[in-house]
């Protein structure tokens, strides 16, 4: 009788060990979820951005959307393509420590393709550079004049000009990217650093890079 009920309390404390071991791991679950939802990032309004960040970004997107309009009105050859719409209403979004907003992300108006700018800042709010993402057509098949790619390129180009930068430098350094068959290549001009990031440029995808240096 004794070696029963031994036994039968042997099978309680186990039976109690394991629902303590399952309350513990649903409480472990519990901490997770509350941690996972305190590390959600809230968006930043535009309106958070340091005054002379937030100064600098409108003076930029003002300059891209006059070149736009000089392209547009090109009377050799006029070319439309999208502007960044004013005012800047857009928020910005953590991502790998950094904060990116998306200025502009639209598709080529005449041919197949896609492309966006964003802007990037530092845990400060304060303005460190912008990113062109371009997706275009493979290389085999756009045309010896790459009319294909254009609209990409002259969002590339609306930006060297908006940020004051030299654009036969910028058109000479592109070339002997593309000539040289790199996968990324940097200069400087002023105060950016252009870095451009080519590595499946065969299939219409690139990035370019525009870095403030201080």
């Amino acid at each position: 009788m004794r070696k029963v009920l031994l036994l039968i309390l042997a099978i309680m404390l186990i039976g109690c060990s394991e629902k303590e071991t399952e309350k513990n791991i649903e409480k472990d679950v519990e901490k997770e979820v509350v941690v996972k939802e305190e590390e959600k990032i809230v968006p930043v309004k535009y309106e958070e951005v340091a005054p002379e960040s937030k100064e600098m970004v409108d003076k930029f997107v003002k300059k891209y959307n006059v070149r736009v309009d000089f392209y547009k009105e090109d009377l050799e050859d006029p070319t439309i393509i999208a502007k960044i719409a004013e005012p800047i209403t857009s928020e910005l979004n953590k991502e790998d420590n950094i904060f990116k907003q998306i200025l502009l992300d639209t598709d080529f108006k005449e041919y197949e393709g896609h492309y966006k700018i964003v802007a990037k800042y530092n845990e400060d709010k304060k303005i460190t550079g912008y990113t062109l993402s371009v997706e275009g057509l493979p290389i085999n098949e756009i045309s010896e004049e790459a009319d294909e790619w254009e609209e990409g390129m002259l969002s590339a180009m609306s930006i060297v000009d908006s940020l004051g930068l030299n654009l036969d430098k910028f058109d000479e350094e592109f070339d002997k990217v593309l000539d040289e068959e790199k996968d990324t290549h940097t200069y400087t001009d002023s105060n950016y650093k252009i870095t451009f990031l080519l590595p499946d440029i065969d299939l219409g995808l690139y990035e370019i890079d525009y870095d403030l240096t201080n």
